[in-house]
């Protein structure tokens, strides 16, 4: 991640904290990859105005030891702006754009995503992304582009809610078995504490390459354990 990455960002989380008190959250996560057995955390700091428009910021971090903060190192941040419109009760629309940087590539995001509530607790959703991938001339690696659409099905009860997704990925460059396809599946559960503190966990089954196989791809699946904790100010 670039020095003017962090300004950037910093600055973003200074704009946040001007805001409302009743306005912004924090979001901490801690990853765990199986087979991988790599550790990463990410933060996030968000708000959405009363207007329907929203934008945060976030910053990822991994490890490269077997502990949870070995060789500990950031990997980049993302920004995301976007637009909620609930033109009813039953209908939310949201579309918005994000941008993620590193060190050697810059991703471009565009979505749109539909959510449909069958009732106020049980709702389903699709969010459409067209993506470009842009590397640095030192990576030595091409440009690439790619379409994501995530399907969401999720229950709210009082004090818990639950929700699916499935995220499937068409590329233009190989990935998943030297296909130009790649996918998985993530349950999230949330039990919230308070109206400020809403601690979830996350069981994701996604792809993996092991690297001792000689293979550049990934071809067998690993589990994803998720942890992390929402504060909502």
């Amino acid at each position: 991640m670039t020095l003017k990455s962090l300004y950037a960002a910093l600055a973003v989380c200074s704009a946040l904290t001007s805001l409302n008190a009743n306005a912004w959250s924090l979001n901490y996560r801690h990853e765990f990859l199986e087979k991988s057995e790599q550790q990463s955390d990410r933060l996030v700091v968000g708000h959405r105005f009363d207007n329907g428009w929203g934008f945060s910021v976030e910053s990822k971090f991994t490890n490269e030891g077997e502990g949870a903060f070995d060789g500990f190192h950031t990997t980049g941040t993302e920004y995301d702006l976007s637009y909620l419109a609930k033109p009813n009760s039953t209908w939310w629309w949201e579309a918005g754009f994000n941008t993620e940087i590193t060190d050697d590539v810059q991703d471009l995001r565009v979505h749109f995503k539909p959510t449909y509530w069958f009732t106020p607790e049980l709702y389903t959703a699709a969010r459409f992304r067209v993506g470009q991938r842009n590397y640095t001339d030192a990576s030595g690696q091409d440009n690439g582009h790619y379409f994501q659409l995530n399907y969401y099905l999720g229950y709210n009860a009082e004090n818990w809610s639950i929700a699916y997704d499935f995220e499937y990925k068409k590329l233009d460059y190989p990935d998943f078995k030297g296909e130009e396809y790649s996918y998985l599946n993530n349950v999230t559960i949330r039990v919230p504490i308070n109206k400020n503190w809403r601690p979830y966990t996350e069981i994701g089954y996604v792809s993996y390459n092991d690297p001792t196989d000689n293979n550049p791809y990934p071809d067998e699946w690993q589990w994803r354990w998720r942890v992390g904790v929402e504060y909502v100010f």
